[in-house]
């Protein structure tokens, strides 16, 4: 920044002066009696006080000056003359060589005698000068001499009592100002929403604002100097002190993240941050700083970057999951190219296929299932639900897992009745997902307890294992998408660790809720579901036996339309199989043209195919006259609520999903065969 010019001596007496208050209406009327009284002492027909020096001449007073005989410029010659602090006299002007070049002294008669005292401060400043002038020569004598020099002095005390007033009242002005200064700052401090510190120049802390003790809990000024360290978590503490030191000894910006104890007990993160105040030549005076509660944000990315973690680590089981079952369907097409002849062979690899499919299936289903919970797709039925059986049902499912690793099952309390109201399938999904869950992490011949209890309004269902435990880290994230506990290499227990995460969300669309204990890692677990008990009727109505699947009674001609050549060839050799007459096509243009030639009976059209998607194929037939009454039926990818939705709105009347299951399409064509022909 650029500095303003320096002031020159007569800029500073000005300056003097003015704080003096000797250049207002008051100090004239002081200087004017002055004035006159030299006047009168002296016999002197012009008297006068000049302030200042010969070159920035301010004259405050003055007695006898001709009138248009010059102006108080021109008498600059009357600080000039004096060249010491004492009384200097010059009998004749006109004769003395230090006035000969004075227009005043030269041209005009009146100046002959003069003599001048100098006006000098205590600190050794002149700052003006009084002196007299007569019309001829002369010299004054020494009484006089002594009175002019009192008067000199008389004037010198009057300003600097003046100055001392002055002095006193800018003061206690200035502390009168500082104090509206600081009550000001902190007013504005404290209506800040951060917690605003100051320290001095050696570092150490002279203010915090409200905010800062009302964040802390602590009374004020407890945290002065350097108690304030001591707020701060044990585990940053090194940390926080480090930082500031070297802020204070080099200078640069303090900015750190840190914990701060809140006046809960809790540490919350804060973000600490301070700069240096400097004076015009650099140096640090003070240091002003804040701290800004960033907690909840921190938390926040904290969980962000959990989930992101999870989320990668979930896409590597998949990827590992989906390989898996890969891998021995790949070796099983192998050997049947290669023991086309062997019924033997082709059996084992058929039976292999089917398992490895299903599991397949049941990978995706679950992605499915949870995304369709998690975007509140699924609908829960509403039926009264007795929750002995629902926990029978999911032990029959979990049984062979169980007798695989030779787990010890026992069951208590499931005797009582127990009734809510809900969805029978979901809820035996979720006690099977629990229990398939203990039998995959608890060791072979571990024992694994069911537990029912009632407990005021609402009946408890817990799962207890003796397997290997969940670490504490872990518990409050087990039901969360995407996470897992740690597993091996080989990654023998399987799945994709999202069960939890569905079991917590069907749970609580039955208005209950999931929660897990565990002692640690090899302690097992136990996993209670909680719901809310509904009064039960007075005899509860037999579940209804599903139909019996219905066989085939005629020969159909079946068209398939799908553009994957080998999954339509591979359907419709089943379908062959089955005793019926296949066409196969890869397109929609194909199928209508087939159609028009020899219409099929049923058609199994998959959704997206390359010219006309399977929706707009499937309204094409149903408004043909030969095909308008045929059996439509959906063989897709897509399998969401809404993809069903606009199935049943093409014309469809069934949608299966890829990999459909043989057993309900043979149901599906043999209920359609069986009527009217």
């Amino acid at each position: 920044m650029k500095r303003p010019p320096a002031l020159d001596d007569d800029d500073l007496r000005i300056a003097r002066l003015l704080r003096l208050g000797l250049l207002d209406t008051e100090a004239e009327a002081v200087l004017d009696h002055f004035t006159e009284l030299a006047a009168a002492v002296t016999g002197m027909p012009i008297a006068l006080i000049s302030l200042i020096d010969q070159d920035r001449q301010w004259w405050k007073s003055a007695v006898g000056l001709p009138q248009g005989g010059g102006t108080h410029r021109d008498f600059s010659f009357c600080g000039h003359a004096i060249a010491g602090n004492e009384l200097f006299e010059v009998e004749d002007a006109r004769t003395d060589e230090r006035f000969a070049d004075n227009p005043i002294v030269v041209n005009s008669p009146r100046v002959v005698h003069y003599a001048g005292v100098p006006l000098v401060m205590p600190d050794g400043e002149r700052i003006g000068t009084i002196c007299v002038i007569s019309h001829s020569p002369g010299r004054l004598d020494e009484h006089t001499r002594n009175l002019l020099q009192n008067i000199a002095r008389s004037i010198v005390s009057v300003m600097v009592l003046r100055e001392s007033e002055r002095n006193g009242r800018e003061r206690i002005k200035a502390e009168q100002a500082l104090r509206e200064s600081e009550a000001k700052f902190k007013i504005m401090t404290d209506a800040m929403p951060q917690m605003v510190w100051s320290t001095r120049a050696d570092g150490l802390h002279d203010y915090f604002n409200d905010r800062w003790y009302e964040f802390t809990g602590t009374t004020e000024g407890n945290s002065l100097g350097v108690g304030w360290l001591g707020l701060f978590s044990p585990e940053d503490q090194v940390r926080v002190a480090a930082a500031w030191q070297h802020s204070h000894a080099t200078g640069e910006p303090y900015q750190l993240e840190c914990r701060l104890r809140y006046r809960t007990g809790e540490y919350r993160w804060v973000l600490s941050r301070a700069l240096p105040v400097r004076d015009p030549a650099g140096t640090v005076v003070r240091w002003m700083g804040t701290c800004t509660d960033i907690h909840d944000q921190k938390v926040f990315q904290e969980e962000l970057k959990a989930a992101n973690r999870r989320k990668d680590e979930f896409l590597a089981m998949l990827a590992h999951e989906l390989r898996n079952p890969l891998a021995p369907i790949s070796s099983a097409a192998h050997t049947l190219e290669l023991s086309a002849h062997d019924p033997q062979q082709v059996l084992r690899a058929s039976k292999l296929i089917n398992r490895q499919v299903k599991h397949m299936t049941a990978l995706v289903d679950d992605l499915l299932d949870v995304s369709r919970v998690n975007r509140g797709l699924v609908s829960i039925a509403d039926k009264m639900v007795d929750m002995g059986q629902v926990v029978q049902s999911a032990l029959e499912q979990a049984h062979p897992h169980m007798e695989a690793r030779q787990h010890h099952v026992s069951t208590q309390g499931l005797e009582q009745t127990a009734c809510v109201r809900g969805d029978q399938v979901r809820l035996v999904q979720i006690i099977s997902n629990l229990l398939n869950n203990a039998a995959k992490y608890t060791p072979h011949g571990g024992r694994i307890e069911v537990t029912q209890t009632l407990s005021g309004e609402r009946v408890l269902v817990s799962v207890k294992d003796n397997g290997s435990g969940i670490e504490p880290e872990l518990q409050p994230h087990v039901f969360e998408l995407f996470t897992q506990g740690a597993r091996t290499p080989d990654r023998a227990q399987g799945g994709l660790g999202i069960g939890l995460a569905l079991v917590k969300r069907v749970v609580e669309l039955h208005g209950g809720t999931v929660r897990v204990e565990s002692a640690g890692l090899g302690c097992g677990s136990t996993f209670t579901v909680s719901l809310p008990l509904t009064k039960p009727p007075s005899s509860l109505q037999a579940a209804e036996l599903a139909p019996v699947l219905k066989q085939t009674q005629r020969r159909l001609h079946i068209m398939v339309v799908d553009d994957n050549l080998d999954a339509g060839l591979s359907l419709g050799q089943f379908l062959e199989l089955e005793g019926h007459r296949v066409t196969i096509r890869a397109n929609a243009a194909q199928a209508l043209l087939a159609s028009e030639e020899d219409p099929a009976e049923v058609y199994l059209l998959d959704i997206g195919l390359p010219d006309m998607d399977g929706y707009a194929l499937a309204q094409r037939l149903g408004h043909q006259p030969t095909t308008r009454h045929a059996l439509m039926i959906a063989v897709t990818g897509y399998g969401q609520a809404e993809d069903v939705a606009q199935s049943l709105a093409s014309g469809f009347h069934h949608h299966f999903v890829k990999p459909l299951e043989p057993a309900r399409l043979l149901e599906a064509i043999a209920a359609f065969s069986a009527g009217p022909a």
